[in-house]
């Protein structure tokens, strides 16, 4: 990663007390304690509702945060990419889902190859021509690969939109050689963040009554779906209540971030996780009311939110990136302005655009640095 070190530039200050105020920039930070706390409540959260997760592995790219899903209870993990899943599978994670089918040749002969090593693979289809070939790729590398009929409910990205379609595709792959029927997919991501909780939950009600249809002439054809996979969260607790889904593909729980800071998820517990990733960024210049940052667009990612300080200056300051590798940081009037050589720890825009920027987690207990992992899946096919 480094020519200083194996680990990077952070490397010998593993275990020193007060570590995590001494750490080069920028870096990205993970609290691991804040971590440990967000993974074990939606784990009971859902374990207590008798509903399954299967936390969305390019939130964190990280076959040690994957692990430590399992260990709290995780059904496996959601996979955006082939490249994602290969690296879960082969760091033996068992039961991970593709939530996308592969269509071009290598990409199934790939997928072939994985599923007959892997536990548990899982992967969407939304077309029985590509459900074919990967049934066909399947029974020549040795093990039926398991399939979930991958239906549209509100996103508009993948899946198929009317119910005879999905039908028609469950019943092809339950009736193909080298596939074999695991259920159903539906997720929309759309609204999870919106603010009011009424609101959300009939807007997920109003986009999951196809689902549901097609999940009652599913079983009515003797093919019920073992599973049914979606939700986020943002929708943890309205589909646990509601039973439809037998699993949910949370994923920005782990770390929140500004996207996510401010939704209410329960009624009567409405912010139960707390932020635990962050980019810590120094100062390299200072003007009378703002300072400069040596974290910018390629450590933040450039979209409509922005990063929100969380010390280091006024929580009021207002983060904006305006260069590459430069962030400014304008104070509210009157505040102190953060001077050169001083630290500041922000959250992220969105914590998946975020890290896929960055090499490794520093991750931290208090105020000390306590290992260093890698984000393994950082690979984009």
């Amino acid at each position: 990663m480094s020519p200083t070190g194996e680990l990077g530039p952070n490397q010998a200050l593993i275990d020193q007390s007060g570590s995590r105020a001494a750490l080069e920039t920028p870096a990205l930070v993970l609290d691991l304690d804040r971590l440990e706390r967000n993974i074990a409540y939606l784990a009971g959260y859902l374990a207590d509702a008798g509903h399954g997760l299967r936390p969305v592995a390019k939130i964190h790219k990280s076959v040690a945060v994957a692990k430590l899903q399992g260990a709290a209870g995780a059904l496996g993990q959601c996979c955006a990419t082939l490249a994602e899943a290969e690296v879960m599978a082969d760091a033996g994670i068992p039961g991970v889902l593709l939530f996308s089918q592969v269509v071009t040749g290598p990409k199934i002969e790939r997928l072939a190859r994985l599923n007959a090593r892997a536990d548990g693979l899982l992967v969407a289809v939304d077309d029985a021509a590509v459900a074919s070939r990967l049934a066909a790729a399947a029974r020549e590398a040795g093990r039926p690969l398991r399939m979930l009929v991958d239906f549209e409910v509100g996103g508009r990205r993948t899946g198929l939109v009317s119910i005879d379609d999905a039908l028609a595709l469950a019943r092809h792959v339950a009736g193909t050689d080298g596939a074999v029927y695991a259920g159903v997919q539906g997720y929309n991501g759309s609204f999870q963040r919106e603010p009011d909780i009424a609101a959300r939950r009939a807007e997920q009600e109003r986009c999951t009554a196809p689902l549901a249809e097609l999940c009652e002439r599913l079983a009515a054809e003797g093919l019920a779906p073992e599973i049914v996979s979606g939700g986020g969260t943002g929708t943890y607790a309205i589909d646990a209540a509601a039973g439809l889904f037998t699993e949910c593909q949370a994923g920005s729980y782990i770390f929140m971030d500004v996207n996510y800071i401010d939704t209410p998820f329960e009624p009567n517990n409405p912010h139960p996780f707390e932020p635990a990733l962050f980019v810590r960024t120094t100062v390299i210049s200072a003007r009378d009311e703002f300072a400069v940052t040596d974290a910018g667009i390629k450590e933040f990612a450039r979209e409509e939110l922005a990063p929100r300080v969380t010390s280091g200056a006024d929580p009021e300051s207002r983060y904006e990136l305006v260069g590459d590798d430069m962030g400014r940081v304008t104070v509210p009037a009157g505040a102190r302005v953060p001077q050169v050589g001083e630290a500041l720890e922000c959250l992220t825009p969105h914590c998946y655009g975020t890290l896929n920027l960055y090499d490794a987690y520093h991750c931290v207990r208090g105020d000390t640095l306590v290992d260093i992992w890698p984000i393994d899946a950082r690979a984009q096919c």
